[in-house]
Formats: C-alpha cells, sequence, structure tokens
C-alpha cells in the first residue's frame, strides 16, 4: 500500500472516529432531556447509556475476528451503514425500549472504528510510530467528543435534542463512504486459512495469555473516564449543581479538551518516560482526584470540574494500553486480540454506567441528597481505577513483551 493511500486511509478512519466519539457521548449533555422525553428513571438511563457500551463491548472479538480475515475496510463500511439507520431510530424514538434499541445499534457501528484505526494503522506504520500516531489520531478524534459537549447544549437549547442526533447520523454516511473509497485492506494470509472454527479458538486461547491479565483490569478502569465524560458527566453536573443544558455543555467542553490536551501530550510522555510508566503514572494521577472527589463532590463547580477532567483523562490512556497488548499477540491474531482486550474496556464502560445508574436510583429511593449518591459514584469509579493500577503494575516492560511476549499467543 502507497504511503498516499496509507494517509487517505488513516483519515478516512479518524473522521470515522470523531463520529464515534460523538456518539459516545452526547447522552452526557442531553440526559436530562432524554429523561424527561422519553420517560426514565435514573436506573433507565444508566440502562439506555449502557446498551451503547454493551453492544460496542460485545462486537470486539467478532470485529477483530472479521478484520483478520478481511481486512478493516469491509467489516467497518458496513457497521457504519447500521449507524446510519440506527442514528434516525434513535432521533425518532417514541419511548425508552426503542432508544434503547437504536443505542445498540450504534454501539455495533461505532464498535470497528478505533480498532480499526489501530489495526489498519498496525499494518501500514512502522512499529515504532504506531503508539504516537494512534494517540495522535485518539486526539483529533476527540473533537467529536469536544462538539457533544457546548455545541451540542446550545443545539439542543435552539432545536431540541433530535435534530442533532440527525444531523450527526448525515456526517455518519459521509464517514461510511469515506471509508469504503479510501479504507482498501486485505486479512492476514494465515488468518483466511483458518476456518471459523480455527478462529473462535485461536481468539478464546488468548485469555490464557498471563500477561494480557495484567492489562485487562486497566483496560476496564478506562471506562472510568468514558463513562463520566460520555454519560454522568451530564446528570452529575444536573443534580448537584443544578446547571442547565447549555451550562452543562460548557463545563463538559472542558473535559473533552482536557483529554484532547492530555492526548495530545501522551506521545511527548511516551518519548521520555515509556509507555508502561506512562500509564501507571498517569493512572495513579486520576485516582488522587477520584479521591478527592470522593471527599468534596459537592464543594462548587470551579474546583469539581478540573478534579474530574483529571479523573475523566484515563480514557486516553486506551492507545497506549493497547500498543502494550499488541506486543504481546502473534501478528495472525492481532485484529482478536485487539478485539479481547477493547472487549474489556467497552464492557467496563457498559458496566460503569449501568451501575452508577443502580446507585443514582437507591438514592433516590432513599430520600438521600443527590450529592451523596455521587460520594458512593466516586467511590466506585476509584475502586476501578485502584485495582487497574495494581494489575498493570504486574505487566512486563515494554521491551519485554517486544522480545518475547507473541510466542504464547501464536
Amino acid at each position: 500500500m502507497d504511503t498516499r493511500s496509507s494517509v487517505r486511509g488513516l483519515a478516512a478512519l479518524t473522521f470515522a472516529l470523531t463520529l464515534s466519539q460523538f456518539f459516545r457521548s452526547c447522552l452526557a449533555v442531553m440526559a436530562p432531556e432524554v429523561q424527561s422525553d422519553l420517560q426514565l428513571s435514573p436506573a433507565g438511563f444508566g440502562l439506555l447509556s449502557s446498551c451503547f457500551f454493551l453492544s460496542f463491548g460485545i462486537a470486539q472479538i467478532p470485529v477483530g475476528m472479521a478484520f483478520d480475515r478481511y481486512g478493516v475496510g469491509a467489516p467497518t463500511r458496513w457497521l457504519l451503514s447500521l449507524g446510519v439507520v440506527s442514528a434516525g431510530l434513535f432521533a425518532l424514538a417514541p419511548n425508552g425500549p426503542t432508544a434503547m434499541l437504536a443505542q445498540v445499534g450504534l454501539g455495533l457501528a461505532c464498535a470497528p472504528v478505533f480498532m480499526g484505526l489501530m489495526h489498519f494503522a498496525a499494518q501500514v506504520l512502522p512499529a515504532h510510530q504506531f503508539a504516537t500516531s494512534v494517540s495522535r489520531a485518539n486526539a483529533a478524534g476527540m473533537l467529536g467528543a469536544l462538539c457533544a459537549t457546548a455545541p451540542l447544549g446550545w443545539a439542543i437549547h435552539a432545536f431540541g435534542w433530535r435534530a442533532p442526533i440527525l444531523a450527526a447520523g448525515v456526517l455518519m454516511a459521509v464517514a461510511c463512504w469515506l471509508v469504503a473509497a479510501q479504507v482498501r485492506d486485505s486479512g492476514n494470509v494465515h488468518a483466511q486459512e483458518e476456518g471459523l472454527g480455527a478462529m473462535l479458538g485461536a481468539s478464546g486461547r488468548l485469555l490464557f495469555i498471563p500477561a494480557l491479565w495484567t492489562l485487562i483490569p486497566m483496560c476496564m478502569a478506562l471506562a472510568v473516564g468514558t463513562t463520566f465524560r460520555n454519560s454522568w458527566g451530564g446528570p452529575y453536573l444536573a443534580d448537584v449543581f443544578g446547571l442547565s443544558a447549555g451550562a452543562r455543555g460548557l463545563a463538559l467542553a472542558v473535559l473533552s479538551l482536557a483529554a484532547i490536551c492530555a492526548a495530545a501530550a501522551l506521545p511527548w510522555f511516551v518519548h521520555r518516560f515509556a509507555v508502561r510508566q506512562t500509564v501507571l503514572a498517569w493512572a495513579l494521577a486520576a485516582l488522587t482526584a477520584g479521591g478527592a472527589l470522593v471527599l468534596l463532590p459537592g464543594a462548587g463547580v470551579l474546583l469539581d470540574i478540573p478534579l474530574l477532567a483529571m479523573l475523566a483523562s484515563i480514557g486516553v490512556l486506551h492507545p497506549l494500553v493497547m500498543a502494550h497488548g499488541r506486543l504481546l499477540l502473534a501478528p495472525e491474531v492481532h485484529g482478536r486480540g485487539l478485539g479481547l482486550l477493547n472487549t474489556f474496556v467497552f464492557l467496563g464502560s457498559a458496566a460503569a454506567a449501568w451501575i452508577f445508574g443502580l446507585i443514582a436510583d437507591a438514592n433516590l429511593a432513599s430520600g438521600a441528597a443527590p450529592v451523596a449518591a455521587y460520594t458512593r459514584i466516586f467511590g466506585f469509579a476509584c475502586a476501578m481505577v485502584l485495582v487497574g493500577v495494581a494489575a498493570y503494575m504486574l505487566s512486563p516492560s515494554m521491551a519485554r513483551a517486544a522480545a518475547g511476549g507473541a510466542k504464547p499467543a501464536a
């Protein structure tokens, strides 16, 4: 594949990533309006949010198998087509169950995008450029999450929440066309020779690689960042501080801008301190911010929003953890291996969104003040990060993984 084709393919996937980030994040700003319009309880909203991440997570291993066998382009464009239909269904949803079905479809549509970007980049870029290049693409893709903050809040104030979702569906159709036109790759030759049973067996054997289990809890801890930035940041700001849709959008824009800056800064840290040290230091900083939020969940927006931004920024470590995991895998199972790790990232997001909803619902039923619910929610988030850090401290160094980590995965 020539350099210009590679650049165009990466650009198309990065544009699709901006749409994926938008759909991951949009519920945070529109949460009160969606809850009111669809008559959802806090637990119902948690379930609505988790539908996206549950389908996203479950799809990762099948999508990874498709990447190994057929390449990135074909599976991605077919699932993006499903996303166009699902965006329309969500925008027109008359009730909660219909909206949940649409969120399942959107989760499936967005499932191949980031993993596809990583898989395609691994094929067309030298190994030493992979982590930094994917981190930069991730930072660019986060512009979609930024659009799902203040701009979306203003649009909701002017047009309601349904019109912006329809517009995003049109843009997803554009992304689908760009991927179809520019991502022209094929699968791995060895994977194409495997039968479906053999591919499933190889995927299952990935769970028996001990080194991957030092990364999996961290993958789930990354969900803390995505869950607050994508869904529960909005309810927190509305319930505790009484912010309107526009003000919530501005506050969540701070979270997205912080995530963009963090993602852009990661290559600098990786160049000087290596991937493993960067992940550990950043996760510990996020854990510290989470601990402060447990103690001061209602201290004030000027203090709590920066703390929430630091806690949520743990999500930008995603490409670094994937780069670490990739070195533990043989080339013919790269797609399935990254799919496995991504499965735990988004199953963690689904579980966190749902559990946060249960905590909020129980607090509402008890008649306690909303701030008490978020003390427990932040405590649960910190527990997830702590477990992730403890496991990741046992992970092999990148150099040791590169030297011998791929052999057990073959």
